[in-house]
């Protein structure tokens, strides 16, 4: 009889709707936003599951014990992504989280002594990570089962009225709250919640937790990632689509088709002869940088998931074979030191000053696509200089 049953409810599984509402702007600098990722596989067949569309949050106190009338609904959600935002600091849970199916909205109450275990702390002005949760339904009690049913038919018949609401009982299967998924769902946040204020935050809380860029994709209709390309310290993807970089010892470097402006990459060993290291690098840096109109102060650069120190450089020269005094030419250099334990690299944009401003976003888009190795201590020394 429970399998008869089980085959009658098959074909209601394949009846699902999702909702996307626009995210709310924070009303106060020190509200936050929270995220979670949420699925519940199905009780008759494990291997479907749903997404939740909506949500509930409950506010702790140190205890982990709920306060009273302090709870959020999720202000979006997408594919099971909930969004609570515009939250005060202080300690929370996931509390109830819903979702539409087979013709009715499914109420999921978690156990508060459950979730108890994964409660997170939100800063003043930040992001928090609820966790990647999955959810195994369980299979009611056949007069409840039965009940379902008939409720779901009815309004199959009546769509015109209200969806019944069902409440289902499930079983936490896991809870991941690890970096790996951490940087997923900052990825997904900043495409679902684009164009809202809440972007700031989340690049600013991604470059905290390293989380990479999501890859740039290329094509008109059928798109597909940019391939990464592997060397020896380093693997990068051509955004800049300037043509086949030149090769030297430690790194790689592309010159702008039609122009002057010069991008390269490279890394030097500890190891290798004259390098002074990381902080003596630096102060030469902002020394070179001491004019009128560079700062000598160094800003933070994003190269992949790492950071890296950066400064300008204006150099006024004659071109040879010109008359002193006839054709003055600027070049603006930016390079940016990024320090290792077996040795540093470095990325360098060089072009005339009309060309630097120009060329200058497509340079930051490289470094963030690039991505680092480590290479192994007692590694070849490596002292690549670029040329001029």
């Amino acid at each position: 009889m429970k399998f008869f049953w089980q085959a009658a409810l098959i074909p209601l599984l394949f009846s699902s709707c999702v909702t996307v509402r626009m995210p709310i702007e924070p009303t106060h600098v020190d509200h936050g936003l929270l995220i979670a990722q949420v699925k519940i596989h199905g009780a008759l067949l494990p291997f479907l599951t749903d997404e939740p569309n909506d949500g509930v949050i409950a506010q702790v106190d140190s205890n982990g014990d709920l306060i009273p009338g302090k709870t959020t609904p999720a202000a979006t959600s997408n594919e099971g992504a909930l969004y609570f935002l515009d939250l005060p600091p202080g300690r929370y849970l996931l509390q109830r989280v819903s979702f539409f199916a087979r013709g009715a909205r499914y109420e999921v109450e978690l156990s508060s002594a459950s979730m108890r275990r994964y409660t997170i702390d939100l800063g003043a002005g930040k992001v928090a990570f609820l966790g990647e949760i999955e959810l195994d339904g369980r299979f009611p009690d056949f007069d409840i089962a039965v009940e379902h049913a008939l409720s779901i038919g009815a309004h199959w018949l009546t769509p015109f009225l209200r969806r019944p609401r069902i409440v289902r009982e499930v079983d936490i299967r896991s809870h991941m709250i690890g970096l790996i998924p951490e940087r997923q769902a900052l990825i997904r946040a900043r495409k679902d919640l684009a164009g809202s204020q809440w972007t700031r935050i989340i690049h600013e809380h991604s470059r905290e937790i390293g989380a990479p860029e999501p890859v740039p994709r290329e094509g008109a209709l059928f798109t597909r990632e940019l391939p990464r390309h592997d060397e020896e310290f380093f693997s990068w993807r051509d955004t800049l689509k300037w043509g086949r970089p030149a090769r030297a010892r430690g790194g790689l470097s592309w010159r702008h088709p039609g122009g002057e402006a010069r991008i390269a990459v490279f890394f030097t060993t500890a190891n290798a002869l004259g390098f002074v290291g990381y902080q003596e690098a630096i102060r030469e840096m902002r020394a070179a940088a001491n004019s009128l109109e560079d700062s000598a102060s160094l800003y933070e650069v994003r190269v992949g998931t790492l950071t890296g120190l950066a400064s300008h450089l204006t150099s006024h020269f004659y071109p040879e074979g010109t008359l002193t005094g006839s054709e003055l030419k600027t070049i603006v250099t930016e390079t940016v030191l990024v320090d290792r334990s077996v040795g540093m690299y470095t990325a360098r944009l060089r072009a005339p000053s009309g060309e630097f401003e120009k060329t200058l976003p497509h340079f930051r888009e490289f470094l963030l696509q690039l991505t680092l190795a480590r290479p192994a201590k007692g590694a070849a020394p490596v002292d690549y200089v670029l040329p001029p």
